[in-house]
């Protein structure tokens, strides 16, 4: 029962004793329970506004408002030293309980004491900057009188469980993930706004969470590479880093938000990529040089494909290209050095080695460079620059589009004829020996001069009766066009 003097003592007494149920031991509030509660608040507002003066309505409202502001405080810091106490998934978990309690209070007071706030504290708000609303106010205790004395213990227990995990530690990661999401659903007034429109409503998620666990990674990762950092351990760096960077995005994934994930990744990046770019550059151009580490241009280019700025990868595509193209004109096979065979014998060899060393470099991007779009492009470029030089035209005694004509006709003609100039090839299908011929004549710059020359040798293959079949030929004529 509450006394029917507001203004004595046990009235605060009584409505503290109510509200011990449900705030401090967490215990359900019956609907009747609840009314009385809220009818005695009910009655205190109500004679603070009809009784006059207007200085005694003022009064008692701060009376009851800064009660309530004491009561609160007491409750929170009691928390916070039960809290201060525990260590490991105990704190986490003890956190995470007294937050959602505290929601479940925080929605209960505003309920109960809705009355004041909307019958003086607005009023009161405007000609006092200090008083707040109810709400707002709950939320400024917890953050400041609990968890901004707590939040580094906390967060402390939690990269030490991570650690663990690490390790090869089993953790219960789930307490991480609420703690995180705790972290999101505080939003005091006055924490530090971000810049990024979609990251405003994170609370105080960045500057206690997400800031703490990124520096402790990268403290991680530091310890485990830094004795790596050398250019004569720089094969080893790479990979080691590669690993790690692995582990830490899937760990990522688990314990931040999913827009920290791009903040995570840049401070990586700036940290362990940035500063060695220029040795990983130069590893890369002997492994490019070499041909015999393809797992490691592998993990370069997944690094260097962290970047959000396409100029890292794109130094990358450069040697990757200006190596291709080396390959291609220097082990071309020359029509001076070529067997007493003769020029279809010539012709054949040099079709196919081009056609393969493209398809060889198409493959390598396919399997090594996860099929990106902007390589292949670049590689067809380069390809057809490097068939179309003076250079290549002397070694080859013919232009590629010539070339590429002849080579059709020896494919095309009747086998039995021709067996001479296609010698043990003539274990492949006919269909593939003419993909690799096209392979040339869509680099070739004189696709006139191919048409030319291979309208001359149909011509004389049908008028001869020497075609291999007329199928083939339908077939060959379906890919020229």
């Amino acid at each position: 029962m509450f006394p029917d003097d507001i203004n004595s003592t046990e009235y605060l007494e009584a409505l503290q004793n109510a509200l011990d149920g449900p705030i401090v031991r967490h215990e359900i509030m019956s609907t009747p329970e609840y009314m009385k509660v809220y009818s005695a608040v009910k009655h205190y507002q109500d004679y603070a506004c009809v009784e006059p003066p207007a200085m005694t309505t003022m009064c008692c409202n701060r009376r009851l408002y800064n009660w309530l502001i004491s009561y609160m405080t007491k409750n929170i810091r009691d928390i916070k030293d039960k809290a201060l106490v525990l260590s490991g998934p105990a704190l986490l978990d003890f956190y995470i309980t007294q937050w959602e309690y505290f929601q479940t209070t925080h929605m209960l007071i505003g309920r109960l004491f809705f009355s004041v706030d909307q019958q003086w504290i607005e009023r009161q708000c405007k000609q006092d900057p200090n008083y707040t609303c109810i709400s707002s106010t709950l939320i400024q205790l917890w953050y400041f009188y609990l968890f901004r004395r707590l939040t580094t213990h906390v967060m402390s227990n939690v990269i030490s469980l991570v650690d663990a995990e690490r390790s090869g530690r089993a953790i219960d990661s789930t307490l991480i993930t609420r703690l995180y999401k705790a972290y999101v659903e505080l939003k005091p007034e006055g924490i530090a706004k971000c810049n990024a429109e979609f990251r405003e409503r994170l609370g105080a998620y960045i500057c206690y969470y997400e800031n703490p666990y990124i520096n402790a990674a990268v403290s991680y990762i530091d310890t485990k590479t830094h004795s790596l950092r050398t250019p004569e351990h720089m094969r080893e760096y790479i990979q080691v880093l590669s690993e790690l960077f692995i582990q830490e995005d899937e760990r990522s994934e688990r314990y931040l938000r999913s827009n920290s994930l791009a903040p995570m990744r840049n401070k990586l990046n700036e940290r362990f990529l940035r500063s060695e770019i220029g040795c990983i550059y130069q590893m890369a151009d002997l492994m490019f040089a070499t041909g015999n580490d393809n797992n490691g241009l592998c993990t370069i280019y997944a690094l260097l494909s962290r970047f959000d700025n396409s100029n890292v990868l794109q130094q990358f595509l450069d040697k990757f290209v200006a190596q291709a193209k080396k390959t291609i004109t220097q082990n071309c096979p020359e029509i001076q050095a070529s067997t007493d065979g003769g020029k279809a014998v010539f012709a054949k060899a040099a079709v196919i080695y081009l056609s393969d060393t493209l398809n060889a470099h198409l493959d390598m991007i396919a399997t090594l460079f996860c099929n990106n779009s902007s390589f292949t492009k670049e590689l067809r470029h380069v390809f057809a620059a490097a068939v179309n030089t003076d250079e290549m035209h002397s070694r080859l005694g013919v232009t590629p589009a010539r070339l590429a004509a002849e080579f059709c006709n020896i494919v095309l003609k009747n086998s039995k004829t021709r067996s001479d100039d296609l010698g043990s090839d003539l274990t492949q299908t006919a269909e593939l020996m003419l993909h690799k011929a096209m392979d040339v004549l869509h680099a070739s710059h004189d696709k006139g001069l191919f048409f030319k020359f291979y309208q001359l040798h149909l011509t004389r293959r049908l008028l001869d009766n020497t075609s291999m079949s007329l199928d083939l030929e339908k077939t060959a004529i379906a890919m020229i066009y």
